[in-house]
């Protein structure tokens, strides 16, 4: 006997079936609806009632580009209308925090930013972040909002939200997606913001269209985003990608996680900064000490343009750390056997100063030629990378029709 449909059951399977059909239009761009009936597996006349609802709530449009007298019945392409609604992005670093607006297609609306003080608390960003996105509404004027996504510093469990450990504030077991959501009346998820900022590059980047690659994150700290069969990998407990603390200088420096050696106490922003410092103390002439005011202004960034300008120290220094990233990337490559490395973070606007070294001590431990290579490039979100990611958060759980209701916030203006 056939199982009797509840309406509660047919609304929800309307519902799935229209993400069907928006998935598949992102995924392929412009389709015909004999197309779509394919791809879906769903029936014509099932394709036909979802794609004339869809017209009708402005998340599609049609696009007739043939000219001239139809003849006959046409196939009239269908798209996604990128404005049909509005994904904020959050992204948390240790000293700036970044808030972006993307439409369906990651077209960025509107962008806002601010710096992150020393000694900040949970309800402090809460407030600060609730203010610019508010902001933010208020300029774009969104026909709907889809939600908030955010990529945080630290170790978060993506499934609550929770930063269990950031250690550059000193926070344990913040919930801070719920104090976010409950400030501003709208759905919020997080991630990790190396993980956000690969997610970023998946959907609307270097990483768009790969199945395997793997997005190393150089700044204050140093993480890395694993992307397998195109999909994010967490692991077990959310902590996938912490590549900052691989061990690689038994006699190295010691690190703030309390070993020695680890790549971010060697390679870091901050790592090539007092590398840089340590040295012109002890003698080492370079024009980085005619650069800044105090050898105590010194960063990652000063020692970078001293290297493209031919300081001979500021040059080595980019030659170590690129050698020790290089180090760790051919062991993630030999573990994971990716398609592509991405590189980014604020030390990453090196260039090829950090790059040509990496690619180098890559090429050097490699197991073939192939490994060998292995596209090394630039990360292409650059600044927006993060927070474009944590849009991409937003916008995953929407094309795939996760927690349905609670992403469809809708704001009448």
């Amino acid at each position: 006997m056939q199982k009797r449909q509840t309406p509660g059951n047919a609304k929800l399977l309307k519902e799935l079936n229209q993400f069907l059909v928006l998935e598949a239009l992102r995924q392929h761009g412009s389709l015909a609806r004999s197309e779509l009936a394919r791809l879906t597996g769903l029936t014509a006349p099932t394709v036909g009632l979802i794609v004339k609802g869809l017209l009708e709530d402005g998340y599609l449009l049609e696009r007739d580009t043939q000219p001239g007298p139809m003849v006959g019945r046409r196939a009239v392409p269908l798209e996604l209308n990128p404005r049909a609604g509005i994904a904020i992005g959050v992204n948390l670093g240790i000293t700036h925090a970044r808030v972006i607006a993307a439409d369906l297609l990651g077209g960025i609306h509107a962008r806002h930013g601010f710096t992150v003080p020393p000694g900040v608390t949970p309800d402090w960003l809460v407030a600060q972040l609730t203010a610019y996105i508010r902001q933010i509404l208020d300029e774009v004027k969104p026909r709907r909002l889809l939600g908030v996504g955010c990529g945080l510093h630290g170790l978060v469990d993506h499934e609550r939200g929770v930063m269990r450990f950031a250690p550059h504030f000193g926070w344990h077991n913040v919930p801070f997606a719920d104090l976010l959501s409950k400030s501003l009346g709208v759905a919020v998820v997080a991630d990790n913001g190396v993980r956000s900022m690969t997610l970023g590059e998946l959907w609307f980047g270097a990483g768009k269209g790969l199945r395997n690659f793997v997005c190393v994150a150089v700044g204050t700290g140093i993480g890395s985003g694993i992307v397998l069969e195109g999909r994010l990998h967490r692991g077990a407990s959310d902590s996938a990608g912490e590549i900052g603390h691989f061990t690689v200088d038994l006699g190295g420096p010691l690190c703030s996680c309390g070993s020695y050696g680890c790549v971010e106490a060697l390679a870091s922003g901050p790592a090539i900064a007092r590398r840089a410092v340590k040295l012109i103390k002890q003698g080492t002439p370079s024009r980085i000490s005619g650069m800044v005011a105090d050898l105590e202004e010194v960063t990652a960034e000063t020692v970078a343009r001293a290297a493209a300008a031919g300081d001979a120290l500021a040059k080595q220094i980019m030659q170590e750390a690129g050698t020790y990233l290089g180090v760790v990337v051919a062991n993630l490559v030999k573990l994971l056997n990716p398609e592509r490395v991405l590189i980014g973070g604020g030390v990453a606007r090196s260039g090829d100063l950090l790059l040509e070294p990496l690619r180098q001590s890559l090429a050097a431990r490699a197991l073939d030629p192939a490994m060998a290579s292995l596209p090394v490039c630039l990360a292409a979100l650059d600044a927006d990378a993060g927070a474009m990611g944590g849009a991409a958060q937003v916008l995953e759980r929407f094309f795939k029709g996760e927690t349905l209701h609670a992403y469809l916030e809708i704001i009448n203006r």
